[in-house]
């Protein structure tokens, strides 16, 4: 029996060593890794330089401050933009921003002291001066008489005459002793179109065609006017072109706002209209230029006021200089606004 047992285990034993045969081990499973959490997208932010707006400041007067920010990020993210002016805070913000997008932070304010001070907003600063008040002016030729408006007349008896000619009406005026500085120009005028002339024409009368299209296509159209400013020296100050849409037919008040310019003694003031309208030497006489016949009337001109006289304020110009044998605009009608400085 004992013999038995042993050449069971001997022949179990065997077949343990024997081909096709495994070995299970017996020991600690192998470690299995955790897997990886996932990281959530999340919202990032550049930012641009912070701009001021309306330059100069002065005390007590509002003022706008902007800044871009950026969500460079790929989620949408909330940025609380703070204002500080010397260290304090002025005022926050709270601007949210989807992946990508842009939008300023924009805050309002004034402050009560003049002087030097340092805004900043997140990583970006910048240094601002404060003056002192301003005291508004408004500078003019005594008056306030319209006889009638001059478009400033070129004379032609035939349409192979026409010539595209960028006269203007300049005025001279004079700043205040301690100086000033020009903010807006008011000029009262109306706008002349074909359109409207055809049907409402005070001279010829409603549905008189009053110009040619052989003169048409010799003078292209202008919607553009043009605002010089120049100091005694016929030095050009100031340069800026506005569109004619801003008058309307009948004539008003129309302010144009210009970059601030600082201004001492005389200076002048220069509007160049375009596209005239042209006349013939024939019709109602020479001796009255604003009545000779008018050949034609095209789009978008401006007509601002004349008096009758002979007052050298003001004159028919280009560049500023009086156009020789022009006849003069004796002009109450544009004026300088801004403040004392």
């Amino acid at each position: 029996m004992r013999k038995t047992i042993a050449s069971l285990v001997i022949v179990i034993l065997a077949g343990l060593a024997l081909p096709g045969c495994y070995h299970i081990p017996i020991g600690p499973p192998t470690p299995v890794e955790p897997p990886k959490p996932t990281v959530p997208a999340s919202a990032a932010f550049s930012f641009g330089s912070i701009d001021v707006s309306p330059l100069p400041i002065a005390t007590s007067q509002s003022f706008n401050i902007y800044m871009e920010i950026e969500n460079t990020g790929k989620a949408a993210g909330a940025y609380k933009a703070d204002l500080l002016i010397n260290g304090a805070l002025n005022s926050s913000q709270v601007v949210i921003l989807g992946p990508g997008e842009k939008r300023q932070a924009s805050f309002q304010t004034s402050l009560s002291s003049a002087g030097k001070y340092e805004l900043k907003i997140g990583p970006q600063s910048r240094s601002i001066e404060i003056g002192q008040p301003r005291v508004p002016a408004t500078i003019k030729i005594s008056g306030d008489r319209v006889d009638g408006f001059d478009p400033i007349v070129g004379s032609t008896a035939y349409a192979t005459e026409v010539h595209d000619t960028i006269e203007g009406h300049t005025i001279r005026l004079t700043a205040p002793a301690e100086g000033f500085i020009i903010d807006s120009i008011r000029v009262l005028g109306y706008l002349k179109s074909s359109t409207h002339d055809f049907n409402t024409d005070p001279i010829f009368g409603p549905g008189i065609w009053v110009y040619g299209p052989d003169i048409a296509a010799a003078e292209p159209i202008s919607t553009q006017f043009t605002v010089n400013i120049y100091d005694a020296k016929r030095n050009r100050l100031y340069s800026g072109n506005f569109n004619k849409d801003l008058f309307s037919y009948s004539p008003g008040w129309v302010v144009l706002n210009i970059t601030p310019t600082r201004l001492a003694g005389d200076f002048l003031v220069e509007i160049k209209t375009y596209n005239p309208p042209k006349l013939a030497a024939t019709g109602w006489g020479n001796w009255d230029p604003w009545h000779r016949y008018v050949v034609h009337t095209w789009y978008y001109q401006i007509c601002i006021g004349y008096e009758n006289s002979t007052e050298v304020q003001s004159f028919v110009s280009q560049d500023g200089s009086p156009v020789p044998e022009r006849y003069l605009t004796y002009n109450w009608l544009i004026q300088a606004a801004g403040y004392r400085q």
